[in-house]
């Protein structure tokens, strides 16, 4: 640690046994941050009109770092004949 970073006053540092990996955690998190490299996904939100409603479906896919792979499910959806709704879940939650 010292040979990294050297220009640290070692009086402030301390060594114990719990000290010693908890450092080398938050050495390795920063080191990770800064070497961070973004890289583009994309999301389906599909929105779909029904008697003059709009309701929107998220796909449970996520993200995909696959465009080929969005862009191939964004024209099944246009290219489909219409639909009608097959189910609709209704989830309630309990405010804490």
């Amino acid at each position: 640690f010292q040979g990294r970073y050297g220009d640290l006053d070692s009086a402030v540092l301390s060594y114990g046994p719990c000290q010693t990996p908890t450092l080398g955690f938050c050495v390795e998190r920063h080191l990770e941050i800064q070497t961070f490299k973004p890289e583009p996904y994309w999301t389906l939100d599909l929105g779909v009109m029904n008697a003059g409603s709009m309701c929107r479906a998220a796909w449970d896919g996520g993200r995909s770092f696959d465009r080929s792979k969005v862009d191939g499910l964004v024209t099944r959806c246009r290219d489909a004949a219409p639909a009608a709704f097959a189910e609709v879940a209704h989830v309630t939650t309990k405010d804490k």
